[in-house]
């Protein structure tokens, strides 16, 4: 096994094991990473992947989550679990000394959840409360629409973190079979960066990660579909002065071989603070004091989409001003100087990608979980530097649509509804109140 690189092997078990190493400091950062997660929510029960993960926090079967707590501390360490649509990570950090005992810990949670009926109904009040602030969140609750409004019933458009319905729905059997569906030994990678050896890491994993066997449950998620024509969602809420807004249409997919080019070309429409929807949105018009576009990547085709804040009686402008720009920039394209510009910064910020082991680590993750190309990261800025403007303004034709778009704004309905049907080709208006979560 290589000290240079990230040191890749597999365990007698089947868990894959990445190791990045950097003895500078003496600290080791730790995760755990599930191949499956909101996305593999059965339908109906969308939180489920997340419920489950936030179980695993709340102790074994011998520690309680403030026994396990106090052990963390005594380490000098912390530990969280997050969920996202494609995977679920448990991560850390730990000072190298105390790399085994925190390990072990991590494991046992792991292998030996409590699963409490307490602890069930308490996760699952927390669930609620927190799918309730949301509503206090005009950000959060945009983006939480979007995706429910663009993607539908396709799993990429179902909430991580579920609604009230289905959550109060899961019961605690749902929650251990869907833990012993998926906790098992070939669904899981462990990566390390730090001051830890690819031996010793060997050494860990095999001595304590003692999983079922078992292959990652199969990922039937189709291609995202997007409705046709122009639609538009007002998410309704009393007195709103200000707005919230997300306008997107399908992506690419990141083994598009355009791919890089888009990415480019979004740089140049609204990646930087100097780019054109920025300028144009908030340095020219002062419609909202932030605009930017951005451009996911999944294991299937992701959004783009654009957000700006604007206020309430300048929304409309607003709306009228981004879908201008984005029929020009497509139709014209980027010019030379923006995307030499757009360039520039690709390259050197990609510096500060790959200035850590934890960083590095996290993409060779990445890596793995979306099937990513082997040189994906390593020759990103090369294929940057090979974009041309024509290749960029290709990409843009050919991935993103003019005609089917989603507008979804948060407002007060009554206020903005009778601005919103004057924009042009609506094929669909809806309003939906603020508070269904």
């Amino acid at each position: 096994m290589s000290n240079e690189g990230t040191a890749r092997f597999q365990s007698s078990n089947g868990t894959l094991l990445l190791v990045e190493q950097a003895h500078a400091l003496p600290i080791v950062h730790l995760s755990i990473i599930l191949r499956t997660g909101g996305v593999h929510d059965p339908v109906g029960m969308s939180g489920l992947t997340r419920l489950t993960a936030r179980m695993l926090r709340m102790g074994t079967r011998k520690l309680d989550q403030a026994e396990v707590d106090e052990r963390i501390d005594s380490m000098g360490a912390h530990l969280g679990i997050g969920c996202a649509a494609s995977y679920v990570q448990i991560g850390g950090a730990v000072v190298a000394h105390n790399l085994e005992p925190f390990f072990e810990m991590v494991t046992e949670l792991i292998k030996s959840p409590a699963f409490r009926a307490n602890d069930f109904a308490r996760a699952k009040r927390e669930t609620l409360a927190e799918l309730m602030s949301i509503c206090d969140d005009d950000r959060a609750l945009v983006a939480r629409h979007f995706r429910t409004f663009t993607l539908g019933q396709h799993p990429y458009g179902r909430p991580v973190a579920g609604t009230t319905a289905t959550i109060k729905r899961i019961t605690a059997r749902d929650v251990r079979n869907h833990y012993k569906r998926h906790f098992v030994s070939g669904n899981v990678i462990v990566g390390m960066a730090g001051a830890v050896t690819p031996e010793r890491a060997h050494t860990l994993v095999e001595r304590y990660l003692t999983l079922p066997r078992g292959k990652a449950p199969r990922d039937r998620v189709p291609p995202p579909k997007f409705d046709e024509g122009r639609r538009v969602l007002i998410v309704d809420k009393p007195e709103r002065t200000q707005t919230q807004i997300i306008i997107g249409t399908l992506g690419s997919h990141v083994r598009d071989p355009d791919h890089t080019s888009l990415q480019v070309a979004n740089v140049v429409f609204g990646g930087l603070f100097t780019a054109r929807l920025t300028h144009e949105v908030r340095s020219v018009r002062g419609l909202s004091y932030g605009a930017s576009s951005s451009l996911g990547h999944d294991r299937q085709r992701e959004l783009w989409s654009m957000w700006t804040f604007p206020s309430a009686k300048d929304a409309k402008g607003c709306i009228d001003l981004q879908l201008r720009l984005y029929d020009e920039w497509i139709q014209k394209g980027v010019t030379p100087s923006e995307l030499r510009v757009a360039k520039n910064f690709l390259i050197k910020s990609h510096a500060f990608e790959v200035d850590t082991a934890q960083k590095r680590l996290d993409q060779a993750i990445e890596s793995e979980l979306f099937d990513l190309p082997s040189d994906y990261h390593s020759g990103f800025s090369s294929r940057v530097a090979a974009v041309t403007r024509d290749s960029a303004n290709a990409a843009l034709r050919k991935r993103l649509s003019r005609r089917d778009q989603a507008i979804v704004v948060v407002a007060t309905a009554q206020q903005l509804q009778p601005q919103l049907r004057k924009l042009p080709r609506v094929r669909e208006l809806r309003v939906v109140p603020f508070d269904r979560v």
